[in-house]
C-alpha cells in the first residue's frame, strides 16, 4: 500500500489556504455546481433519503449520484414553495438544515483521523482508500467553489501513515465543471454511483478510487415534451473515463450511461449501462465508441469488448402510520439476442432490492433499510465483474477495486442498517451484514458476517466528528476449508469545515 504520488501535499496547501481566505468571500447564484460526496458527507445522503422516501422531494433525481449541489438545492426550494413539507417535526428540521448546508456557493474542509484496523484493507464503498493494518493517522482535504453562475471547481484528497511504515496518498474527486442547468461538462477525476441500493449498486458506485473523465449531465431536470409529459423530468448522466495503464489492456477506455425520470413524487425509474472497450493496440475513438454502444458485434470473433446495462424502480408509499420505500434493480452483465430478434439485450442476470422505513414505529427519528444483491444465479459461476474474454483487460474493476458492487462475482449478501437521530446532523447507526462468495478461488464458499456502529455529529456549526467500531468474522477464507479470520476496526475522525460564498 506503499504510494508513489505526491499530489496530495500541494492539494492540502491549497484547501488551507481556501479555509483561510473563504470569510472574505461574498454571494452570487449559480446554474453549475460540484457535486456532493457519498463517502465524506454521508450525513447529508442520510438526510436526503428520508426526505426522499418520505415524498418531499419530486424534484430530485434520487439515484443518480453523487448530487450536484443547485439539484439539491432546486429540490429543496421546490418543497418548500409547494407546501407540502410540514411547518414543524423532524422532517422540516432535516430540510431546513440541509437548506443551511447547502446555502454557501463556496466550502472547503480540512480532516484528520485515527484508525486501528486489525486486518487491513480497502473498506467497501470507500472511494478505494486503503487503512492500513495495525495503527495508523490521516489526513483528508476538500474544498469546492461555485466561481460563476456557470463555471464550478472541486478538489479532495487523501493520505495515510501507518505504525508499520506504510504510507500513501490519493487524489480523489477532482474536478471542473462548466456549462448550464441543462447541459454542463465536468472534467477530472469523478465518482459515480447508478441506481437506488445504498449498501451497494450493481452497475456503479464509489468503492473504487475515482477516475480521470470527463462527464455531460444536467444538474437541473428536463421536463419532457408531450407524448412523454406523462414520465416528468428527465436527468442524463454520461461519461468516458481512462482506465489504469497496470491492467491486460492497458488505459482502456469505461464509458457509462444513465437516464432516469419521476413520474410523481411516488416513483423513481432509471436505466444504466456500462461499456468497457478501447484502450492500447485496440480502436479507441468515437467510432469504436459507437460500435460499442450500438452492442451488435460483441460476440463477434475479435470483439472483446464488455458491457453491463440494467434498469431500477423506487417506489414511496408515505403512508401516515408507517411510509415504506421498495426500491429494485435488475441488472445483465453480457449480451444476447433478444428471443427471435435481432436486437441485443443484456443476459447473466443480477438482482438488488431494498426495503427503507424513513421513520419507524412512528418516529421520524428513527429509520431501518434492509437491503439484498445477489449476482448468484443460475449456475453462472463467476460471470459478474470478471472478463475472460479479454485476459481480465475488460474487467470492471478500476486499480483493483470493483466498478460495482462491493460483493463481488458470484455472490449474495445480505445488510440491515439502522439509525437513530439526535439531531438533524447528529445520528448513530448500527448495521449487521452477511456475504457469501460461492467462487472464492477454493473448493468451499466463503461468509462473512459483520457488525458496525457509529457516530456521526455536529459539535459546533464548524467542527464535525464521526467514530466507527466493527467486527467482522470470515469462514472458509479464500475458499479454504477451516480456514478463518476475525477483523476488530475503529476509526475516529475530526473535520474543520469554513463555508462563505463567491464574489
Amino acid at each position: 500500500m506503499r504510494g508513489r504520488r505526491r499530489t496530495f501535499p500541494l492539494f492540502a496547501l491549497g484547501a488551507a489556504l481556501f479555509l483561510l481566505a473563504c470569510p472574505a468571500i461574498t454571494e452570487v447564484p449559480s446554474a453549475v455546481a460540484a457535486e456532493l460526496s457519498i463517502a465524506r458527507e454521508p450525513e447529508i445522503m442520510m438526510a436526503v433519503d428520508k426526505l426522499n422516501a418520505a415524498g418531499y422531494l419530486p424534484g430530485l433525481a434520487a439515484n443518480t449520484r453523487p448530487y450536484p449541489v443547485p439539484a439539491l438545492r432546486g429540490a429543496l426550494e421546490g418543497a418548500m414553495r409547494s407546501g407540502d413539507l410540514p411547518p414543524d417535526g423532524f422532517d422540516r428540521e432535516l430540510a431546513d438544515w440541509l437548506t443551511w448546508y447547502l446555502a454557501p456557493h463556496a466550502e472547503g474542509r480540512l480532516g484528520v483521523g485515527v484508525s486501528m484496523e486489525e486486518r487491513g484493507g480497502v473498506r467497501p464503498i470507500s472511494d478505494g482508500v486503503p487503512v492500513p493494518q495495525g495503527g495508523s493517522l490521516s489526513a483528508s482535504g476538500a474544498f469546492r467553489v461555485e466561481e460563476a453562475p456557470w463555471l464550478s471547481v472541486q478538489g479532495s484528497g487523501a493520505a495515510f501513515l501507518a505504525d508499520a511504515g506504510d504510507r500513501g496518498t490519493r487524489l480523489l474527486d477532482s474536478s471542473v465543471e462548466a456549462g448550464w442547468p441543462f447541459l454542463s461538462v465536468e472534467a477530472g477525476k469523478i465518482s459515480t454511483w447508478y441506481g437506488p441500493g445504498r449498501s451497494g449498486a450493481l452497475i456503479f458506485t464509489n468503492n473504487a478510487s475515482p477516475y480521470p473523465g470527463v462527464r455531460l449531465r444536467n444538474a437541473e431536470p428536463i421536463r419532457l415534451p408531450w407524448p412523454l409529459s406523462f414520465l416528468g423530468k428527465l436527468r442524463y448522466d454520461l461519461f468516458v473515463a481512462r482506465l489504469e495503464g497496470d491492467r491486460p489492456i492497458p488505459h482502456s477506455l469505461l464509458s457509462g450511461m444513465r437516464l432516469s425520470v419521476r413520474p410523481s413524487r411516488y416513483l423513481e425509474l432509471g436505466a444504466s449501462r456500462a461499456m468497457h472497450f478501447g484502450g492500447q493496440g485496440e480502436p479507441s475513438g468515437i467510432s469504436a465508441w459507437w460500435t460499442a454502444f450500438k452492442g451488435t458485434h460483441d460476440n463477434d470473433p475479435g470483439s472483446n469488448g464488455n458491457q453491463i446495462a440494467g434498469f431500477d424502480a423506487e417506489v414511496n408509499l408515505p403512508f401516515d402510520v408507517q411510509p415504506v420505500q421498495l426500491y429494485l434493480e435488475a441488472a445483465g452483465e453480457d449480451e444476447a439476442k433478444i428471443i427471435g430478434t435481432p436486437i441485443p439485450g443484456p443476459t447473466k442476470w443480477a438482482f438488488l432490492g431494498g426495503v427503507f422505513l424513513p421513520a419507524l414505529l412512528g418516529s421520524d427519528r428513527a429509520d431501518l433499510r434492509f437491503e439484498w444483491a445477489q449476482n448468484h444465479l443460475n449456475d453462472n459461476g463467476p460471470a459478474w465483474y470478471v472478463h475472460s474474454a479479454s485476459n481480465e483487460g475488460y474487467a470492471h474493476r478500476y486499480r483493483g477495486q470493483i466498478l460495482g458492487h462491493s460483493m463481488g462475482t458470484d455472490a449474495r449478501q445480505y445488510d440491515l442498517t439502522a439509525h437513530w437521530f439526535f439531531l438533524p446532523s447528529t445520528y448513530i447507526e448500527l448495521s449487521l451484514g452477511a456475504l457469501r462468495r460461492y467462487s472464492p478461488g477454493g473448493p468451499q464458499s466463503e461468509s462473512t458476517n459483520r457488525m458496525d456502529a457509529g457516530l456521526v455529529g455536529w459539535l459546533t456549526e464548524n467542527v464535525r466528528a464521526e467514530g466507527r467500531v466493527g467486527s467482522e468474522r470470515i469462514r472458509n477464507r479464500g475458499g479454504i476449508d477451516g480456514a478463518r479470520e476475525t477483523d476488530l476496526s475503529f476509526q475516529a475522525m475530526l473535520t474543520w469545515r469554513v463555508a462563505g460564498s463567491v464574489q
